[in-house]
């Protein structure tokens, strides 16, 4: 009997089947309203440097995301764990010491209805029925999905913003630049996007 569990045991290690588990993810894996992991909104930034020690910061611009950036020097930094992005973020316009806006970009992190990125633009659709979907102004390829938060005729940007890149149209109204339903269902989210409270 302890000649076939030793032959196990050698056949195990020369299949490999033993493996050591992934590395557990290095992150609190929730997204909210002002916050993606440990990274909060109007966090010094820093304080999220020596959150994410062990991490690498590079230099990103936010162009190549959608938002309006002319300047020379890139104003986004992406935060890595290994050669995995974890999420983006940008300092504030006017001090530059404190984070801004949050991109998420690892699917361990969830928003309280479980939507991650990989989630299909159909899940998203279910675990939020009002949410619409439009293109980003400075990018045709991007499309962004959210809750309208406008009240009283008062427009206000949406806290929690999820974006489809380059995969076509997913709106109903295709000749319409104004948001509408989400009619194509099997398109992926690439991040999500977190905005300061106004």
């Amino acid at each position: 009997m302890h000649k076939y569990l030793s032959l196990f045991s050698c056949w195990l290690l020369l299949t490999g089947s033993h493996q050591t588990p992934p590395p557990a993810f290095p992150d609190v894996p929730v997204i909210t309203e002002k916050s993606v992991g440990k990274a909060r909104i109007g966090m010094p930034i820093t304080q999220l440097r020596e959150l994410y020690k062990g991490c690498t910061f590079s230099p990103a611009h936010m162009l190549a995301y959608g938002f309006d950036d002319t300047a020379a020097k890139p104003n986004g930094v992406m935060v890595k764990s290994g050669s995995r992005q974890l999420f983006l973020y940008f300092a504030d316009w006017q001090t530059k010491k404190k984070v801004a806006c949050l991109l998420a970009f690892h699917p361990a992190y969830k928003t309280a209805t479980g939507i991650h990125v990989g989630s299909t633009s159909g899940q998203l659709k279910v675990a939020l029925p009002a949410v619409t979907v439009g293109p980003n102004e400075l990018m045709t390829e991007m499309q962004i999905a959210a809750v309208d938060r406008s009240e009283g005729g008062e427009e206000k940007q949406p806290i929690i913003q999820y974006v489809f890149n380059k995969q076509g149209f997913l709106g109903k109204n295709k000749d319409s630049i104004e948001p509408s339903e989400i009619a194509v269902l099997n398109a992926k989210i690439s991040w999500i996007q977190v905005f300061p409270n106004p």
